[in-house]
């Protein structure tokens, strides 16, 4: 038993190799995200706007590979010191795929937001499905909300 205990204690670390992936596309998104809001802030207000949404989602992007990769290293090398029950703080494969499906949504709201803002109605329909996606959009972000 002891020779699969140290075999399973080293095959583990295998999963350093994704993290630090994972941890090196965080800071590239979050490079970018920098990069695009400060590039939004020359810009005029009209401009701005659909630039910073787009910051937005770079963050968010960063902060889903930011999640994802601390979660695993928690998950399966060893916990790390944060601070009070810090956002990156993961108690098992549950709850990282809880935090993770919460960024998620919030990507998909950014996405709409984005779209919401070049869209341009061409007849009363187009409105009204309009309507029923921001209703959805609600619906779903009420409910992310209401399992808590």
């Amino acid at each position: 038993m002891g020779f699969w205990n140290a075999l399973t204690n080293l095959v583990r670390w295998i999963v350093v190799l994704p993290v630090a992936g994972l941890l090196l596309g965080a800071f590239y998104f979050a490079w970018h995200a920098f990069w695009e809001a400060v590039g939004a802030l020359v810009q005029g207000l009209e401009a701005a706007l659909p630039a910073l949404v787009g910051a937005v989602d770079l963050a968010l992007l960063a902060a889903v590979f930011l999640i994802f990769g601390v979660g695993l290293f928690e998950l399966f090398i060893g916990k790390l010191a944060v601070p009070l029950e810090n956002v990156l703080a993961v108690q098992g494969l549950a709850d990282l795929k809880n935090k993770l499906g919460q960024v998620i949504v919030m990507i998909l709201v950014v996405k709409f937001f984005e779209k919401a803002l070049a869209f341009k109605p061409k007849e009363a329909l187009d409105f009204l499905l309009f309507a029923g996606g921001v209703a959805l959009l609600s619906a779903a972000l009420w409910l992310a909300r209401a399992k808590e």
